[in-house]
């Protein structure tokens, strides 16, 4: 039996934001396969419908039987296994479809077990603004945990937080970082300069994508730096 203390609410809505990082893309890769046997169930479809207005245009101006037809039975067998082709596409696209459904379906089902398991109602704002009180204490719960921000270019929080995270009343005594003066998520970098006021930078704010090489500065320590020498 675990000894592990119960989930908050705000600390389970926090978990559950970052585990939909990657529906977004799963989500857009269904699409497109959906998509494609879409487009493929229409060409195919198109194509026996052109085939079977040749084959009937061809049987009536046919002297014989059109099963005794050779060419008329090598062309109706071709209808066919295209006809079967584009069924086969149909239960592809419903196949892709439900895929899609239980994916999402998935995740609402988790959020409105959970949610109700801990008593939250999101519909209720005064609910919403309890739970991130919660989710902005956890997080200071966490960095007094670590101590002091010595490792460089690490987040100030020390993990991952999505910008997109339920934040609609922001704990007053979160720290402020960046030239956007927010608070930290996402992934960070830390000025090199000890004396940096803003001391990190979200990647989005200072035009980075990935951590840098050697040490690194902001802009405004840099010009500081330039005007020295």
């Amino acid at each position: 039996m675990s000894n592990n203390p119960p989930m908050t609410a705000g600390e389970f809505l926090e978990e559950y934001i970052e585990s939909l990082e990657n529906l977004p893309s799963e989500v857009q890769q269904g699409l497109q396969e959906l998509g494609k046997a879409d487009a493929q169930y229409f060409d195919l479809r198109e194509s026996y419908r052109g085939h079977w207005k040749k084959y009937t245009k061809s049987a009536k101006r046919s002297s014989i039987p059109a099963e005794e037809d050779a060419n008329l039975v090598a062309a109706r067998l071709n209808i066919e296994k295209e006809y079967c082709a584009a069924m086969r596409k149909v239960d592809q696209k419903i196949e892709y479809s439900l895929k899609l459904y239980d994916l999402i379906n998935r995740q609402i089902v988790r959020l409105d077990e959970e949610t109700q398991r801990l008593g939250i109602d999101l519909q209720d704002p005064g609910e919403v603004k309890k739970v991130n009180l919660d989710v902005a204490s956890a997080n200071r719960d966490r960095k007094s945990q670590k101590g002091p921000m010595s490792a460089p270019r690490s987040n100030p929080s020390g993990r991952k937080r999505g910008a997109g995270a339920i934040m609609m009343d922001i704990d007053p005594n979160e720290p402020l970082y960046c030239i956007c003066q927010q608070v930290s998520y996402g992934d960070m970098v830390g000025c090199d300069n000890d004396s940096c006021d803003k001391e990190w930078f979200h990647y989005g704010c200072v035009g980075l994508k990935e951590p840098p090489i050697g040490k690194w500065y902001c802009a405004t320590c840099l010009a500081n730096m330039k005007n020295r020498k």
